[in-house]
């Protein structure tokens, strides 16, 4: 996963982390273990620090998660699991002809639409520049 403690190692992955979700860590340390996040490197060994992180990372109700994986908020993992057995629930009991059921709209990031189909990353070019690409490949596509 990007952005853990030992992608960058010890103290200086520690402290880049910290950097970029500030706020988030505060928060999580103020709230879960009842201490200010300045105590990391004086009363709290930078070993310790580190490992309660991972711990952090980890737990998507932490909000050091959410802000390292760009949710709107935490949310825990029996709030997903509900919304999850919602959304196959109103799935089975909906009419396929009729309009198709939507996700529950509680998750704190955008899922994957399965009813738009998409055929590859095209990396921001027009269908004009695909074809041709594919064309120089030896296909044979109209424009």
């Amino acid at each position: 996963m990007a952005g853990r403690v030992r992608d960058r190692g010890g103290i200086l992955g520690l402290l880049d982390l910290i950097d970029a979700s500030r706020g988030a860590f505060e928060y999580d340390f103020r709230t879960r273990f009842r201490e200010p996040l300045d105590i990391i490197g004086e009363s709290m060994g930078w070993g310790e620090a580190m490992r309660l992180v991972r711990i952090l990372l980890d737990d998507p109700s932490s909000a050091v998660a959410a802000a390292r994986a760009g949710w709107k908020y935490p949310i825990s993992r029996e709030a997903l699991i509900l919304m999850d057995h919602f959304d196959v629930t109103v799935m089975a009991h909906s009419d396929p002809k009729k309009n198709k059921a939507k996700p529950h709209g509680g998750r704190p990031f955008e899922i994957e639409r399965r009813d738009i189909q998409k055929f590859g990353n095209t990396g921001g070019r027009t269908r004009a520049e695909v074809v041709a690409i594919l064309n120089g490949m030896g296909h044979s596509l109209p424009v």
